[in-house]
């Protein structure tokens, strides 16, 4: 298995809600919780930030549902911040 595929990954995300979303700026925040603990991947959370870790793969499918959960209850913004931990690199230079 090529090194980039078992590099571990931290995600921190924020969601920012809106006020004029489809849900409640709480069920905004809420939502991107829960998909996050479904994701069994989420470590800490305080009241808009959650962080996420893992292998690379599991860790952006995870990023991609709780964005989505954002989205979908109406909040606009979702700021993320990934971190590639150890070695990431994707090509060798002895190739």
């Amino acid at each position: 298995m090529p090194g980039y595929n078992r590099a571990e990954l931290s995600v921190e995300l924020s969601v920012v809600p809106s006020l004029d979303g489809v849900e409640s700026p709480r069920a905004q925040t809420e939502a991107a919780r829960r998909a996050a603990t479904e994701s069994g991947l989420a470590h800490e959370s305080g009241p808009a930030t959650t962080l996420l870790s893992g292998a690379r793969a599991e860790v952006l499918e995870a990023l991609r549902k709780v964005i989505d959960a954002s989205l979908d209850a109406g909040a606009h913004i979702v700021q993320v911040k990934v971190e590639a931990q150890g070695d990431a690199r994707r090509f060798s230079m002895d190739q």
